[in-house]
């Protein structure tokens, strides 16, 4: 691979020399460029180059680059032009100790189509590139005809119980180092449960070249990886007006479904499809279901409307209902109160439910509406993570040592939204809050004591 070209970059010459495609990825023709974000050299490739409409493809973590797409490149060629590359840091272009993050990857996708794609294009992002993918939509609406969003780590806050990324890894950010063996997911959730309070704040070696150097080793994955994790997207999803697929392997281990129910809960225009029997990689892993539910997308046939929250929450009236020692109870319909004591992996799904009660227990609550009355939401000495939805009251949620992670949910309360009896953590995920002490969008973690509720 040829080396920083800095001269005539600092001059501002952009040059290009054919590669050799076969070395790079089959199929294509291939190009070496000077790019000016990353201030080094970048492989572009291109198929089906006479094609009027363009598609884009963003690779995620990983030295295959653009081979990630090699499955689909052929299949797309045929009716579109196809614009991919090694991004900066992986594959066969330059390698530096930069700030590999969503938002400059944005910016070079954007050079590297201004220079060769047919606007409006097709743009579909795999993994990392997924949410290079989603900001580069939210930054340059007029630029995307169509967004695909493939298995998207981040996106939840950092710090969420099911934010997994950063353990596949192998991230080491701060000692005690972690190895890639059992139990290291749980171990990064506590380094950076720590590292949220530590002096040492991720963003600040983010910004460091020696920081970066002693803590991440220089090394682009690890950059890359710590730089997706800290993106925040809570404002920029619902800016996102472009029609969006989103397309999830059922039993992605890096990058939790819970992730892309989210992303099709808050881009206005998106629907999902998830994929049966598929990991991180739909297009490797499963190309035959991948192509189906991408093809008739490309048709410009438009998602379905999103689904009524009536309709979802419609079902039996259970009154009230107590849930005691018992595990992995499943919760639908309407409830007047439900009450959970000592049941964990307890699922309440497609709800409606005017007060609960949560006691010594693990919970998942989805696509549900809690509250209305005094106080939505207790939990005491429970975990609770929720996804979609609404909580609301005079207070929304009371928590006695309790951990909650909250992600797309609406907090309304005309009181509080969250008062604690007893010091409790929430995370919470692009999710909003209004009451009398905060309101807005939220996306950051919590410690809720009786001296400071929300």
């Amino acid at each position: 691979m040829a080396g920083f070209a800095w001269a005539a970059l600092a001059a501002g010459g952009v040059q290009a020399q054919e590669a050799d495609a076969d070395a790079g990825l089959p199929g294509t023709s291939g190009q070496l460029i000077e790019e000016p974000v990353f201030m080094g050299e970048a492989y572009v490739y291109q198929a089906g180059v006479g094609n009027p409409r363009s598609i884009v493809l963003i690779h995620g973590i990983g030295d295959d680059g653009a081979r990630d797409f090699s499955e689909i490149i052929p299949w797309l060629a045929r009716d579109f032009h196809v614009l991919t590359f090694d991004l900066p840091g992986f594959g066969r272009s330059s390698k530096a100790n930069v700030l590999y993050s969503p938002a400059n990857y944005a910016a070079f996708v954007k050079y590297v189509a201004d220079k060769y794609a047919r606007r409006p294009f097709i743009l579909l992002g795999h993994s990392m590139g997924g949410v290079a993918a989603l900001r580069y939509t939210a930054s340059y609406p007029a630029d995307v005809e169509r967004l695909v969003v493939v298995d998207a780590p981040g996106v939840l806050h950092r710090l969420s119980f099911t934010s997994q990324f950063l353990a596949h890894l192998g991230m080491d950010f701060l000692p005690p180092a972690l190895n890639l063996q059992e139990k290291f997911t749980n171990l990064v959730r506590k380094l950076l449960w720590r590292a949220e309070r530590s002096p040492l704040d991720p963003e600040a070696v983010l910004a460091s070249a020696q920081l970066r150097q002693a803590v991440l080793g220089a090394d682009p994955a690890k950059i890359a990886g710590l730089a997706l994790v800290v993106e925040n997207l809570s404002k920029a999803l619902p800016r996102i007006g472009a029609d969006t697929l989103i397309i999830w392997g059922r039993d992605d281990r890096q990058a939790p479904l819970r992730t892309g129910r989210l992303l099709a809960r808050t881009i206005p225009r998106a629907r999902l499809v998830v994929l049966d029997k598929t990991g991180h990689v739909p297009m490797l892993e499963s190309p035959q279901p991948f192509r189906a539910a991408l093809a008739p997308f490309l048709r410009r046939e438009a998602p379905p409307p999103a689904e009524p929250e009536g309709d979802r929450i419609a079902g039996k009236k259970h009154g009230d209902v107590l849930c005691e020692r018992k595990r992995k109870a499943v919760f639908e319909g309407e409830y007047a109160t439900l009450i959970i004591k000592s049941c964990d992996g307890a699922l309440i799904r497609n709800a409606r439910v005017r007060a609960l009660r949560i006691y010594s227990s693990t919970v998942t609550i989805e696509d549900s509406e809690i509250g209305g009355g005094g106080i939505g939401l207790h939990a005491h000495s429970a975990t609770v993570v929720m996804t979609g939805g609404a909580i609301s009251g005079k207070v929304a949620i009371n928590v006695l040592g309790s951990r909650l992670d909250l992600a797309g949910v609406r907090v309304t309360a005309t009181e509080a939204a969250v008062r604690a009896q007893r010091t409790s953590s929430v995370v919470f995920s692009v999710s909003r809050i209004e009451s009398p002490r905060t309101r807005g969008v939220v996306h950051g973690y919590y410690a809720v004591t009786p001296r400071t509720p929300l």
